[in-house]
């Protein structure tokens, strides 16, 4: 590990300052404390550890300094638990006692916990897959205690929608054309000749695009100055072919790289351009439209009635007592597959064998199918409402259920995407980084709704014994 300067010290040594020792006394039931002793240590180590060590953190103490599991394993997890960021967790860290308890660093000697950039480290290092396996043992210790029975599972798709600006047309062909430009320069700066018509084609397109927005008032003005735009991208992708060809397999790796960029920008470009042009022929978003140039992934994804997010499509499952699980789907995915989807993590996290008693989804995967589909998995009722003067498939009592299931769960998503947990409007720029983002803002609600029951649990016993 080359990090010399920012590293725990391994013999807890106090800072060499003057200064005077406080002690504080932190009760063994605050809230904090119970949820330490309710989750499954030993096995969000095995998880975080797995993580760490892929990452090429030294977990298994070879040659060089050991990474301090013992110390980051709780640092992580409350780092969920109080939703930080990694310089306002240094900060608390160093100022709190009882995360100072709760990290078990409370001899006198108290030992230096390390700076934002190491805490960053950390928690990136556990991936999406991670963080959601994390999220799995915390339901199912949540499970145990009692405070859900997994008898309901409500799911809806929503969309978690990145931290770019509104994603205009000449805007994407301007982000296009600025990363054909980077790597281009590249290519020139090692001798390539041919590269600088494009970086002067692409500054063009810059300057085409400022005055789209500055000088075309009118709608005429503005679609004349789109169309102008197109050409000079389609332009640019062919400068880009001609070349990429005599480069490609030749030259160092910085060359490559840069080739390779190029390459992504012409595929991308493939299918950008053509969804534009029927932009600009129907006015209409054509469904699945790339909105960023560097997160491809995202996608303009339609919910009907001429109403359209951008971003990444998720599925979102509900468990009563307000637990949730989840992950990223395909942007053009089936609503009427998603019930079937959900079922299937519900399995990951319960067990193979595991069922529902009811499955609930709103009225877009009202199709007899996808209720066939869940009662031939063993689900007894399936809660989803029909469309127009359709029948239900469930009676009164349990449509009242469903109804109230129903918004339940998008309050639970509007939870996910409050500024507290940073579900959407994400500032990542890779679908890898936008995705374990997500999975920590499940993680993070679901640890502070177990917090929340816990400390309800102890009013209650302490109200029961008078």
């Amino acid at each position: 590990m080359r990090e010399p300067n920012d590293v725990t010290t391994a013999a807890g040594v106090a800072p060499a300052a003057s200064g005077v020792l406080v002690s504080i006394f932190v009760p063994d039931d605050h809230p904090l404390l119970r949820l330490k002793a309710a989750l499954d240590w030993e096995a969000i180590t095995q998880v975080m550890v797995r993580c760490w060590s892929q990452a090429g953190k030294n977990v298994a103490g070879g040659q060089g300094r050991k990474w301090p599991v013992s110390l980051y394993v709780p640092l992580v997890v409350l780092m969920w638990i109080k939703t930080l960021h990694s310089r306002h967790m240094e900060e608390y860290v160093s100022e709190s006692v009882v995360a100072r308890r709760f990290l078990d660093l409370t001899e006198p000697p108290m030992m230096h916990v390390r700076d934002h950039s190491n805490i960053d480290r950390a928690e990136r290092a556990i991936d999406a897959a991670g963080r959601a396996e994390i999220n799995a043992l915390i339901i199912k210790t949540a499970a145990e205690i009692g405070f859900t029975d997994g008898k309901i599972l409500s799911s809806d798709t929503t969309v978690q929608e990145p931290a770019i600006g509104y994603p205009n047309e000449p805007g994407i062909l301007k982000g296009l054309a600025q990363r054909i430009e980077r790597n281009l320069k590249k290519l020139t700066r090692r001798g390539v000749k041919l590269a600088k018509a494009g970086i002067e084609q692409a500054k063009e397109i810059s300057r085409s695009v400022k005055a789209h927005h500055l000088w075309a008032k009118t709608k005429e003005a503005k679609q004349k100055v789109l169309k102008q735009i197109v050409k000079q991208s389609e332009q640019l992708i062919e400068t880009t072919k001609e070349v990429i060809q005599p480069v490609s397999g030749r030259g160092g790796p910085a060359k490559q790289k840069a080739v390779a960029g190029l390459k992504r920008m012409v595929e991308v470009a493939g299918q950008l351009i053509p969804q534009i042009k029927h932009w600009m022929k129907t006015g209409r978003v054509a469904a699945g439209k790339i909105i960023h140039v560097g997160i491809t992934e995202a996608r303009a994804i339609v919910k009907g009635q001429g109403r359209v997010k951008f971003g990444m499509k998720w599925l979102i499952n509900r468990l009563n007592g307000g637990y949730l699980f989840g992950r990223q789907v395909a942007a053009h995915a089936d609503e009427n597959q998603m019930p079937e989807e959900g079922l299937k993590d519900y399995r990951g996290i319960f067990g193979e064998k595991a069922t529902p008693q009811m499955v609930v989804y709103d009225r877009g995967a009202s199709l007899p199918a996808a209720a066939k589909k869940l009662h031939a998995e063993g689900v007894e009722k399936v809660g989803i409402p029909p469309r127009g003067q359709g029948a239900w498939m469930v009676g009164e009592k349990d449509q009242q259920v469903v109804k109230s299931e129903r918004g339940k769960t998008e309050g639970s998503i509007s939870r996910l995407k409050s500024k507290k947990y940073g579900f959407s409007h994400r500032p990542e720029r890779s679908l890898q980084s936008q995705a374990a983002a997500g999975q920590r803002a499940i993680v993070s609600a679901n640890l502070n709704t177990l917090l929340r029951d816990l400390v309800n649990q102890a009013k209650a016993a302490s109200l029961a014994q008078g």
